[in-house]
Formats: structure tokens, C-alpha cells, sequence
């Protein structure tokens, strides 16, 4: 069965959730782990893909949710966009008058 992504931000990530959708900026990647650390203002996480972007890059990640070796929580993604261009305070705007933030 495959569970259905929720939007949430990185502070709002527990082990409880199954997949979710983050929008964030790679801030440091890992090449020989295949992984990227994620900050979207409220957290950081470790996202581990077979696509890294570049540091700086502002990305969409949907995937599900583990904890790593360490119990650190971290995500698999199963989806990766491209957000250059997006408009990021008015999408907080929006979930914010949306109740989710």
C-alpha cells in the first residue's frame, strides 16, 4: 500500500509520518552517500537519492520518512523537482492562511 505524502515542514517531521512533501534549499550533499541536507527555515534533513542537485538549489522532495544509523529521522525520496523560481514567501503565505504552518 502506498501512502499519500503530507506537506510538511522539516521541524514537523516525526517518525510517526510515512511520506511527506518538503520544499527546501540543499545547504551540503554527501557524493559517496548519495544524499543531500535539506533546510527549509524551520529544520534540516538528510534526503538520500539517486539525483543530487546542486548546494543552493531550492528542491521539492516527497518521499518516505526512516531513521538513519544514528536514529536521526531522514528521508528516501521517491520525488525530486526543480523549484528555481518559486515563489517561496508566498507559498509560506498560502499555508499559512491554509492553517498548515
Amino acid at each position: 500500500m502506498r501512502f499519500h505524502s503530507v506537506e510538511k515542514d522539516i521541524v514537523e517531521i516525526n517518525e510517526n509520518d510515512k511520506r511527506v512533501s518538503i520544499v527546501g534549499t540543499v545547504v551540503r550533499k554527501n557524493t559517496k552517500k548519495y544524499s543531500m541536507i535539506i533546510d527549509d527555515g524551520t529544520g534540516e534533513i538528510e534526503v538520500y537519492s539517486d539525483t543530487l542537485f546542486n548546494i543552493g538549489d531550492l528542491i521539492r522532495v516527497i518521499g518516505r520518512v526512516f531513521k538513519d544509523e544514528n536514529m536521526s529521522l531522514c528521508i528516501n525520496a521517491e520525488v525530486l523537482q526543480d523549484f528555481s523560481g518559486f515563489d517561496v514567501a508566498l507559498y509560506q503565505k498560502v499555508r499559512l492562511m491554509e492553517g498548515k504552518s
